[in-house]
């Protein structure tokens, strides 16, 4: 399995609640279509004025992310709606090999 990691920050509680909604309605809503899909977390953590945020997202492998990000797997892949609510992302993506998950997805 494969965690695909990607950071982006809001101005504050108001936008970070949006980027939730937006994640949950468009961005949940295409990762659920994916096959090899196994899940997702957004994290959220509030620092100096603004809100960091992270998404965590599980694949069964490579190929299955390129289902999702089919333009380019390594880059961030967000929606014009999700753009809106954020101050900056940043815009490379870090996969990583999932060692040990508990419980197993």
């Amino acid at each position: 399995m494969i965690a695909r990691v990607w950071q982006a920050r809001t101005s504050g509680p108001e936008t970070t609640e949006k980027y939730r909604q937006v994640f949950e309605a468009e961005v949940l809503a295409n990762l659920c279509g994916i096959d090899g899909f196994h899940g997702a977390y957004l994290l959220a953590r509030q620092e100096r004025g603004s809100v960091h945020i992270r998404t965590l997202t599980l694949f069964e492998s490579i190929d299955a992310i390129k289902r999702f990000a089919v333009d380019d797997h390594e880059r961030e892949h967000v929606t014009s709606a999700a753009r809106a609510t954020l101050l900056d992302s940043d815009p490379a993506i870090r996969h990583f090999d999932v060692l040990t998950a508990f419980p197993q997805a």
